[in-house]
This record gives C-alpha cells, structure tokens and sequence, in this order.
C-alpha cells in the first residue's frame, strides 16, 4: 500500500522489478527544508532509509526511492522538541502519543511529574508505552506532582534525587523545581544541587515573593545553563510598567541563564513577549507546557506556540532552531533536532498561511501540521480507543 504521511501532498507509488536501484526507504521531494544544526535552509529533498536519514540534497532522483512524496509548498524540519509537558501524576496530565505525534512534536519532556519515589512508575505506565521519545526532568520532590508534595521540603531528597538520575541518564534529563510556596530558598537550592551531583540541568517555576525575588533566584541561584520557563508570564513580569526589560534578565542571560517560553494556560503575555522581542530579548527554547487546560483553552500545541512567535515578528529558521536544535542540546541528545545524514529520522512537515494583519502586527502567519515520522516511520492517527488509561 502506499505509504501516505499524515496529510502531506500526493505520493508516488512507484513500482519496478529492479528493486535493487532503489536504495532510499522514501523521498520528501521539493519541500523548503530548514535544519538550523546543519544550516540548511532552502529548497531541498530529504531520503531516509530505515529510521535513519540518509540524504538531504537538492534534486534526489525519485528513481532511487521505494516511496515518493511530493512536499512541494510545505516545510520539513527535524522532529519538533517541546521542552515543557505533563504526562504524569498532575491532573491535567495528558497522554504523548495523543497530543504529541498529531501535531509534528516527536520528542517531549515531562517537567516534574515524578519524583524519585515515583519515576519508575511513570516510566513503566507512560514512557516504555509511547511511540513519543519521552524524557523526563525529575522533580526535587519524591513523589512529583502526585498531590501536593511540592510543599513538603522534608519529601525534597538531594542525595535520593541524585541517586535516581544516575540510575536512568537514558531518560532522566535534570531536575524541575516548582511552585513552592514557602518563603526561603531550600526547595530551588536543594534541586540546583542534585543536578550538580548527578549532571543535568534546572528548570525552574516558582512566581517570585518578597523573600524570594526573580533577580536574586537569576542572579545569585542558577547556574550557568539552567533555565526558568513562562519567561513572557505576567505572574513573573520580564518587563517593567513602561514595557522595559528589567536589566538584571540580560545580565542573567550573560551569566547563562536559559529562557523557556513554556506558554500553559495562562503562562503567555503577548504584551510582555511582543515588548522583549522587539527589544532583543528573544526565548532560548519554545516549548508549551501542555496539560488538558493549555489544550482547551487555547490549543497550546507547538505548532501553534511557534504561529505565536511568528506572529511577534521572529524569523521562520529562529523559531525552529529554537524547537528543534536548541532543545536537543539542552537535554544533551544531539542525535536529535536535524537532519543530518546518518541523524535518526524524526521528521514534522508543516504549512504556513498568511493571514489578515491586525493593529500592533506588522504580520500574522499560521503554521499548520500536516505530517510527520518518528524513527523513519510515519506518524498513524491515533484512535482514542487505542489510549492507555491515564495514570493516576
């Protein structure tokens, strides 16, 4: 049977008794390619044998492909990484096969939903069972997001944190630490301190207070490396009442310090974001913080995370280098995010409509998904019937 590819343009089935010349599994032909990693940016064809890639070039014959699919007028780029979602233990947790895959992200990191305590539960129930490279950021709390043990700093195990992600580096990333609401610093220090014993990096969610400032946390906290998300969030304002990034977040960015736009429900200001990235403050990763609220309410996918970023004036190949290439470094699997030869074929094609200006926008534009591949395999509609039971 033809081998169609979500809902890209035609293919061309091609049939022939020399199977031998044929030595590419399948050619995306005629698509704009763009693969920050490998500065490509153009119009190019993209062959993959088996779950590998094995050439991207200007005109690759169809008559060296098994299966050929026109992507003429759409865009290819390495498997979309979101940096920021919730597959486990919190109540809006949503399942990756379902929420992933149909909208081009191929590789996702839940952010804190298991502890130490729990991780091996997360990873049995979630993990082992998605078609989604799943990783994970462990939360400083044993039990992750299960109740409230993110208050309690007693359940916040330095050494027990440390000690679960050397067991599993495979898929233990680094630490999240979140929404902590007494008044000192143990919670945020006592994650800096696992992922320093254990590798890895930060990430951080935790809405400034009085004894807890976001310049004392930036400046004085993190390391080099680590990361706070919902940068563009009015709960953690980046710019002043004149619309003025604060000082103090570009000196955080020289030490270092990562910028994630984690967009959520309600975690996305487009008056803070349109402000920073007119004044150069641009985001270090693009990512959703997908949970069933941030679906519901606003379709918080990555596709339309990175419209969003267009729509506030970055560049095409920005936005993606910042979806794909930047977020395979930060969790250190640079065999993901390009589409380098011999680099493991995940794969989103996606379209972008012009749309009506409006006042305040010099432009809108919709990135559409219209398919993708994991592994060199093409991406099925998932049906809910096949979905595992949410673990609880």
């Amino acid at each position: 049977m033809p081998h169609v590819i979500g809902n890209m343009q035609s293919e061309v089935s091609v049939t022939t008794k020399d199977t031998a010349v044929r030595k590419y599994d399948l050619l995306l032909k005629g698509g704009r390619v763009i693969d920050p990693a490998n500065s490509v940016d153009g119009l190019f064809d993209v062959a993959t044998v088996g779950n590998l890639i094995a050439l991207v070039d200007s005109d690759i014959s169809p008559a060296l492909a098994r299966r050929v699919v026109d992507v003429s007028g759409l865009i290819v780029t390495p498997g979309l990484i979101d940096l920021h979602a919730h597959f486990y233990a919190y109540m809006a947790a949503v399942l990756p096969d379902a929420h992933c895959l149909p909208e081009g992200t191929t590789t996702a990191v839940d952010v804190g939903g298991a502890g130490h305590l729990t991780f091996d539960d997360f990873n049995e129930k979630v993990i082992s069972r998605s078609k989604t490279k799943v990783f994970a950021l462990i939360n400083i709390a044993g039990e992750g997001m299960v109740g409230q043990p993110e208050q309690d700093l007693e359940g916040m195990s330095i050494d027990l944190t440390a000690a679960k992600i050397a067991q599993r580096p495979d898929l233990i990333v680094g630490v999240k630490v979140a929404h902590y609401a007494g008044p000192g610093w143990q919670a945020l220090d006592r994650g800096v301190q696992a992922a320093e014993n254990a590798g890895g990096y930060v990430m951080v969610d935790q809405t400034p207070i009085h004894s807890r400032p976001m310049k004392e946390m930036l400046l004085e906290h993190l390391r080099p490396g680590d990361m706070t998300t919902h940068c563009y969030a009015f709960g953690k304002p980046m710019t002043d009442s004149n619309d003025v990034v604060k000082p103090y977040f570009f000196e955080a960015r020289e030490r270092g310090i990562k910028f994630d736009v984690g967009h959520g429900a309600g975690s996305f200001s487009f008056r803070i974001a349109k402000a920073a990235i007119e004044q150069g403050f641009l985001p270090d990763t693009i990512s959703t913080d997908m949970h069933t609220q941030s679906i519901l309410a606003n379709q918080g996918t990555m596709p339309e995370t990175m419209t969003k970023m267009l729509a506030l004036g970055m560049e095409l190949p920005d936005i993606v280098e910042r979806s794909t290439w930047v977020p395979a470094q930060t969790i250190r699997h640079p065999e993901l995010g390009n589409l380098g030869q011999t680099a493991i074929a995940d794969i989103a094609v996606l379209e972008i409509d012009s749309l009506e200006e409006f006042e305040g926008y010099q432009r809108l534009m919709k990135l559409h998904y219209r398919g993708s591949m994991i592994a060199g395999r093409r991406v099925p509609l998932v049906a809910v019937s096949d979905l595992p039971e949410l673990p609880r």
